[in-house]
């Protein structure tokens, strides 16, 4: 059974604690007898059930009802008025009011002025109320503090006095002489001195109980981290205490996770993956993000054990996916499994996850190898072949257990279209495939394969995807519906008017004769690092800036200080980019030539047997057409005053070290807007605050630890009307910290 003492400090901890104590509400000051209690009550209460107004000492919001509660808290068992006596001023000629608490209205007793304390251990505890009561009151009344700067560096000075106030004061002596004085004064049968160790064992914790609260119902992942921090360092509480009181207050945190979990397994374990992950996503992860800062799992078992599940759940979503659908779901299962393998705390975890991740690589490449050679096949016009290697892989693949749909699809092709071949993508009626199945199928095709040469001879020139030599002569395969379908780079492009960027072919010559240009890769142009480069058709203007960024980065990889060469490029249609399907349909196909446009000869040539060294590329952020800036989502490699610096930024993937990610390129005005505009220009607070508005929509949702960069137009964009007048939207920690990967 909970004692009064402790029941009134359950009732006065919490971040009301100082708004709702019954002496800063009536205005009496806290050494005020019985009598002088009754006299202010009769005079009051009276006065304020008429309506009329009643100076009280503070200008706190108070209803008739909390003016009743407080004179009978005071009035009332003695052990909660002496709870609420250590919860405010002692001192009677304070200017609470001044420092942002209520002031004292009624004269004290005689009995204050006998009070044995020194002076300084009254002035000590007042200043540790004040500190207190105003970091309550500036957390209560605003939120997301770690916004706002200057009142960020306000409270935190607050928070501060109010540790070390309480700290020092707790720790003296005479402060528990204060507590046994004033229970003399009180002469009720009710307090002793078992109410004095009540209140050594449990002060401290009702102190820093309001720091838990605020931190468990805080708005922004700052907040939380700050505050519960805060509670960390509280003195005379031990942390682990302060962490188990943490984790009780993120309770509804973990069970709204439990709940999220509970749903997503019912639908994978009904074969929907894709919910399922859905699920994940959209609010398992924001509930981890909230404990994360309130309950890291670094500390808390209970948020590794959390982390651990989700990650156990989505390794599971991407395993079924690659199961069904084999090289289909390579975009969202590799997706999984990275989200994944970051959340995965336990080894046993990270290694089933590891195990799978690899498994998924070696099915994509097994599959891609069973494409490539039927294609070379094909094309060599050795098509029995292709079908005898094809009922063979599929022979062993129903011995093995594993799924035979796609080699029939590619068998029915064969039937169809024998001179055309096109590989299609793997259809969801596949059984589950272990990725020991697709080791062992990828030693039995290539040693298959090799036996097929071996016995019929040479296979003829090839078609494949950039593997193997490409055709010296006639036609090569450069801009096919998937980049696996294309002749290996390295073909040769004997006249410029040949090089038609989208067309599925072009004439090719021999590379030793002089020529005018050189195919030197295909690249993938979704980035799965990035939240702002998906698989969703981002608009011409950013197709042709993408295709641009990857066949710089392509080619200085290879010739990273030549000045002789550069690159043309393809730019794939909206109907390549496909959310269902894997990432190879979105792909640019890169072609080296000199700067004057001479033939090549040898010297020329991309060596494109030497490794590829990752270098950035040269672009700008705030070109006069949008086209012409590094892609949204591609990331600026090194910190850079983005306001003013707006050319020649280092520009590199975000799947490398970087500093900032480009998210978007909003239009403020478009071409007629701004003619209209030409002769009133709006100004700069209006241009910025269209521009701040467009880029803070596209950056909803991200973490409060990340800044956001605005570069927007000044007068002399409205000199010329005829184009689209836009602002530049990046992103970084606020920190400034380089990092690798997606934005949180």
């Amino acid at each position: 059974m909970i004692d009064e003492t402790t029941a009134g400090l359950l009732e006065a901890a919490g971040p009301q604690m100082y708004r709702r104590n019954s002496f800063r509400i009536t205005g009496l000051p806290t050494s005020a007898d019985r009598r002088t209690v009754r006299q202010r009550q009769q005079r009051i209460t009276p006065a304020l059930e008429l309506g009329a107004d009643v100076d009280l000492g503070h200008s706190l919001p108070v209803r008739l009802d909390d003016i009743r509660a407080a004179f009978d808290r005071i009035l009332g068992d003695p052990r909660r008025r002496l709870v609420d006596e250590l919860f405010w001023l002692w001192d009677d000629d304070g200017d609470g009011e001044g420092d942002g608490v209520g002031g004292t209205s009624a004269g004290a007793s005689g009995s204050a002025r006998s009070c044995p304390c020194p002076k300084t251990l009254h002035h000590d505890h007042d200043a540790a109320v004040r500190a207190h009561s105003a970091a309550l009151d500036l957390e209560v009344e605003n939120t997301g503090l770690s916004g706002d700067r200057q009142r960020l560096d306000e409270v935190t000075q607050l928070w501060s006095n109010a540790a070390r106030l309480w700290g020092q004061v707790l720790r003296r002596a005479v402060f528990w002489d204060h507590v046994r004085h004033r229970i003399a004064v009180l002469d009720d049968r009710q307090l002793d001195e078992s109410v004095i160790d009540t209140l050594r064992d449990t002060l401290p914790t009702t102190l820093v109980k309001p720091l838990i609260e605020l931190a468990a119902a805080a708005s922004t992942p700052a907040d939380r981290a700050r505050l519960a921090l805060r509670a960390r360092d509280w003195p005379l509480v031990p942390s682990n205490l302060v962490d188990d009181q943490l984790e009780e207050a993120a309770a509804p945190h973990y069970e709204s996770l439990r709940a999220t979990a509970k749903r997503a397994s019912s639908q994978l374990d009904g074969g929907n993956w894709d919910g399922a992950a859905a699920e994940v996503y959209d609010h398992a992860l924001p509930a981890l993000a909230k404990l994360e800062a309130l309950v890291p799992y670094a500390r808390h078992r209970r948020t590794a054990s959390a982390r651990n599940d989700v990650a156990v759940l989505l390794n599971n979503c991407a395993t079924a996916a690659s199961d069904a659908l084999g090289p289909a779901a390579n975009l969202n299962a590799s997706k999984w499994f990275r989200t994944a393998a970051e959340l995965a705390t336990d080894p046993a975890t990270q290694q089933t996850i590891k195990t799978n991740r690899d498994g998924l690589s070696e099915m994509m490449a097994t599959f891609t190898q069973i494409r490539t050679q039927v294609d070379q096949l094909v094309a060599a016009g050795r098509i029995h072949l292709a079908r005898t290697l094809l009922l063979r892989v599929k022979s062993q693949l129903v011995q093995a257990g594993g799924p035979s749909g796609e080699i029939d699809r590619m068998l029915a092709d064969l039937r169809v279209r024998p001179a055309t071949y096109t590989p299609r993508r793997v259809g969801g009626g596949a059984r589950a495939l272990a990725w020991a199945v697709l080791l062992l199928l990828g030693i039995l095709f290539a040693g298959f394969v090799s036996g097929l040469f071996g016995d019929d001879g040479d296979s003829g020139s090839g078609s494949g995807s950039g593997s193997g030599a490409p055709p010296a002569s006639g036609v090569a395969v450069v801009s096919a519906a998937e980049i696996t379908d294309n002749s290996p780079v390295g073909s040769c492009i004997g006249q410029e008017s040949d090089w038609q960027p989208g067309e599925r072919e072009v004439p090719v010559v021999s590379c030793d004769d002089p020529h005018w240009g050189e195919v030197v890769a295909y690249v993938p142009l979704v980035d799965t690092e990035s939240r702002y480069l998906t698989a969703k058709y981002p608009g011409i203007e950013q197709v042709v800036a993408l295709s641009r960024f990857r066949c710089e980065r392509a080619l200085a990889e290879f010739r990273p200080d030549d000045t002789r060469v550069m690159v043309k490029y393809a730019t794939p249609g909206a109907d390549a980019w496909d959310p269902s399907g894997p990432t190879l349909d979105e792909y640019t196909t890169c072609v080296a030539h000199r700067i004057d446009n001479e033939y090549m000869t040898a010297a020329d040539r991309v060596s494109l047997d030497s490794p590829a060294v990752p270098t950035s590329v040269r672009m700008p952020t705030f070109a006069a057409n949008i086209e012409f800036n590094a892609p949204v989502g591609s990331c600026v490699e090194s910190k850079t005053d983005l306001a003013t610096t707006t050319a020649d930024l280092p520009i590199v993937p975000c799947g490398e070290a970087h500093w900032a990610e480009i998210v978007g390129y909003p239009v403020l005005y478009e071409e007629g807007d701004a003619l209209a505009e030409a002769d009133k220009w709006p100004g700069d607070k209006v241009v910025y605050a269209k521009a701040r508005a467009a880029c803070e929509d596209r950056t909803k949702g991200l973490s409060d630890d990340l800044r956001l960069h605005i570069t927007y137009p000044a007068k002399d964009w409205w000199t010329s009307p005829d184009r689209p007048i836009y602002a530049m939207c990046a992103v970084s920690y606020v920190a400034d910290n380089t990092f690798t990967g997606a934005l949180r």
